[in-house]
């Protein structure tokens, strides 16, 4: 049994721990910068970071203020303004042959030819509208129509009211036998039609016709 009293430390016991205290201050005293991290040099890392990672948008952003400047450029271009062409015009619709007609677009040899063919059936047109008439003219060509070609209605053949017969009067194709049955009883009743404006009250309200039936009558 040690005859030590207690907590007895000998010489070299106290030798022992004043060098693992010695050591262990010099560790600390001489412990390497790069693990002391100062909130200086924690921010400068993050800084770098931040800037590097934001480089790709803001190449992003350029690019896109690139398209939208060349787009911005592109429209403006395109919506310059156009230089509008004059049209020339072909001539009278009631003196236009077939070649004259298919100078229009959309207009064959089979089209001309009905436009020829209804205008001698009506005995000249008198309004463009009528035009609308010819089987399966489209309403484009139509259009097209109206804008190169003029209307002269010296050439219209025009019928008397007053003095034709029911088969004369019937060449006009808008009117069927029946309402002409009409027009000449109005006409026996009357003594002969006198005024334009009874022409029109009846042609026009009373048989509701298109006024420019009119055109192709004369007192």
């Amino acid at each position: 049994m040690s005859n030590k009293p207690p907590f007895f430390v000998s010489s070299r016991e106290r030798t022992g721990v004043l060098i693992t205290l010695f050591a262990l201050c010099m560790i600390k005293i001489m412990e390497p910068s790069v693990y002391r991290f100062t909130q200086a040099k924690y921010q400068r890392p993050v800084q770098w970071i931040q800037t590097a990672s934001n480089e790709p948008f803001l190449k992003g952003q350029r690019t896109i203020q690139n398209r939208s400047f060349s787009a911005t450029e592109a429209s403006k271009k395109k919506s310059s303004p156009i230089t509008l062409t004059s049209i020339t015009p072909l001539g009278d619709i009631n003196r236009a042959d077939t070649n004259a007609l298919k100078r229009i677009g959309g207009i064959g040899s089979v089209l001309a030819n009905r436009i020829v063919r209804f205008r001698s059936y009506l005995g000249y047109y008198v309004h463009m509208d009528q035009l609308k008439e010819v089987y399966r003219l489209p309403d484009s060509v139509y259009l097209k129509l109206t804008k190169q070609f003029t209307l002269d209605l010296s050439k219209v053949r025009r019928i008397s009211i007053n003095t034709s017969t029911k088969d004369e009067l019937m060449r006009l194709p808008y009117l069927n036998a029946e309402e002409w049955d009409v027009v000449l009883e109005e006409r026996s009743m009357k003594g002969g039609f006198r005024h334009q404006d009874e022409l029109t009250n009846l042609f026009v309200k009373s048989l509701n016709k298109k006024s420019f039936i009119l055109l192709y009558l004369k007192l």
